[in-house]
């Protein structure tokens, strides 16, 4: 009996772009039903991961899965309201997708702005908006892109600890790039580092974090010692 996989792999990927090489054999194994946040300096290939995984930048022999993706930028449709944006990945009658959409929109603390159109909404807002289709949609993985990124102290705060609620209720395999330490540390199961090098990025750290979510915070001294080995790996890249 053929029994499921428990990761989503990677294997031997090159991506090559003109005379600069982003991965040359590289290969990568995902927990099934986790959170892996990755870090890294600039051009390390962390976007180029992304891509990878949904399926944007084909590689041959690699099957992308049903992916949800929560871009730097918005991507928002232009002629439907907030509302209808989230509205239209929905599945089931019009009335209860929207009602699932006007919910989502109250979480993410956008419950006025539900009959704007994108053009009227600040950058922070439609990222939000977002945020909110990504988790909305239906996916085998969810893949983030410093979805927190540019947001306000206090609401980058409240949103990270919706987003940790929000995962345990549906446990995606989820992928979570960020430059932010401590944002990783508050979400991560596992987080690992690239970096990048002429032969093209390699992991190098990887480290499961156990330490229950609801404990993570800091002050605690796991989350402090965790944070300080991050930096220094980054700072030495």
């Amino acid at each position: 009996m053929q029994t499921e996989r428990k990761t989503f792999d990677i294997s031997n990927i090159s991506v090559r772009f003109g005379d600069k090489t982003v991965f040359r054999d590289f290969s990568l194994a995902l927990p099934k039903n986790e959170i892996t946040c990755v870090l890294g300096p600039s051009g390390s290939g962390k976007t180029t991961l992304l891509k990878v995984l949904s399926g944007i930048l084909p590689i041959e022999g690699f099957c992308s899965p049903k992916c949800s993706f929560v871009f730097q930028d918005h991507r928002l449709i232009p002629y439907l309201t907030a509302l209808d944006n989230l509205a239209i990945i929905l599945d089931g009658d019009n009335v209860s997708r929207k009602e699932r959409a006007r919910l989502m929109l109250s979480d993410m603390e956008l419950k006025e702005a539900e009959n704007l159109y994108p053009h009227e909404l600040s950058g922070g807002m439609a990222q939000r908006v977002a945020i909110a289709r990504g988790l909305l949609y239906e996916a085998d993985i969810l893949l983030l892109d410093e979805p927190f990124k540019g947001l306000d102290l206090g609401l980058q705060e409240r949103l990270i600890k919706y987003f940790g609620k929000y995962w345990e209720a549906k446990r995606r395999t989820t992928v979570f790039v960020t430059h932010s330490i401590l944002e990783a540390i508050l979400v991560a199961d596992r987080i690992i580092i690239l970096d990048k090098g002429e032969e093209g990025a390699k992991v190098v750290y990887d480290k499961a974090v156990t330490l229950p979510r609801s404990a993570r915070a800091l002050g605690d001294p796991e989350v402090d010692a965790l944070r300080k080995e991050i930096h220094d790996i980054l700072v030495a890249l």
